[in-house]
């Protein structure tokens, strides 16, 4: 069998396990494995109006549950897990296992695969992006609430 494993379920990692999942038959053999530390899509781009408007929180955390076609369900699946080590030359990921309450495992998987796609995205410094160590989506919206809290109290505010 053939393992694709994706690491990151942001837009390019989920796009392309679904391109897979529509293109791919149980006959083809092979699996696809979307590494991803979180239960949801986080909709980035919408923060800066979450900070505005408070009920527009709950439409940036999607949900991965559809995010598959049933029929695909048998050989796409989204894990949660966070890789810590890949090695090119044993086709092995590494990774440590998210469980239901957003706890890292302390104990590593091995994952082999025959093609790898990196989709891990972007980074840079919170608010408008989770912290890369917290994965409950309780902490990001925290952090929301935060900022909007400090755009209702300030006396000034610089759009740029």
């Amino acid at each position: 069998m053939t393992r694709i494993v994706i690491v990151g379920g942001g837009p390019a990692g989920i796009n392309t396990a679904q391109a897979l999942a529509k293109n791919l038959t149980e006959a083809d053999n092979t699996e696809v494995l979307v590494l991803e530390k979180n239960a949801y899509f986080y909709h980035v781009i919408g923060a800066p109006r979450a900070y505005v408007d408070a009920d527009y929180t709950n439409k940036m955390f999607i949900p991965y549950d559809n995010a598959i076609p049933k029929q695909a369900a048998k050989f796409v699946r989204i894990m949660r897990g966070v890789v810590t080590q890949i090695s090119a030359s044993t086709n092995e990921v590494l990774f440590r296992a998210i469980d239901s309450y957003d706890r890292e495992s302390n104990a590593t998987t091995k994952l082999n695969f025959d093609y790898l796609v990196l989709a891990m995205g972007s980074t840079y410094t919170v608010p408008i992006k989770q912290d890369h160590h917290d994965y409950a989506r309780s902490a990001t919206e925290a952090k929301i609430r935060e900022v909007r809290s400090h755009i209702e109290h300030a006396n000034k505010i610089l759009v740029v």
